[in-house]
């Protein structure tokens, strides 16, 4: 039986992946504070706007009529983000100990990233969802989601691009010296 080296730290992955994932669907909107404060936070200061936090709704930003919810949060991006880095990192790992250490690493990295492009992602929204929905004559929250996922796919392509060029240009220079 051919057993990659990798399999046991795949299965390993894909099953915090799941958990991860049950554990969102449970999860309230105060179990996602770790991921909508600081969303809130960077767009307040990108479009100058206050929000207001009402238990069980969200961050209300009322200078914009906008509600950051759980919906918003960005947990999907994560998951997606963390098992996507995570498979990369381990195709070129080679020790045992840096395969240990790349999972709470690209687990913490994935979480920066995610509310850095999170918070891209509801900044575009904002700023455009009206004047899309009059040229294009479609609801708003079909506009919504749409952004949503042009903004995610096309952050997840890049950065699976840069990421896999920068390992394989690192571990090419490594061997060379």
């Amino acid at each position: 039986m051919n057993i990659s080296k990798n399999s046991y730290y795949y299965i390993f992955g894909t099953v915090l992946f799941v958990l991860l994932k049950f554990g969102f669907k449970q999860s309230n909107l105060e179990d996602l504070t770790f991921l909508l404060k600081p969303t809130d936070l960077l767009l307040s200061a990108m479009v100058g706007s206050s929000s207001e936090y009402i238990d069980n709704i969200g961050y209300y930003h009322q200078k914009l009529d906008v509600v950051i919810d759980k919906s918003c949060a960005g947990f999907n991006l994560w998951t997606i983000l963390f098992l996507m880095l995570l498979y990369l990192f381990l195709e070129h790992s080679k020790t045992h100990f840096i395969k240990m250490i790349v999972f709470p690493l690209i687990l913490l990295f994935s979480l920066v990233i995610t509310i850095f492009v999170n918070t891209a992602r509801i900044f575009v929204s904002i700023i455009s969802q009206n004047t899309l929905s009059e040229l294009l004559y479609l609801q708003t929250h079909v506009i919504h989601e749409g952004l949503g996922i042009l903004v995610n796919l096309s952050f997840l392509i890049v950065t699976y691009l840069i990421t896999d060029t920068l390992i394989k240009k690192y571990t090419h220079h490594a061997q060379l010296t």
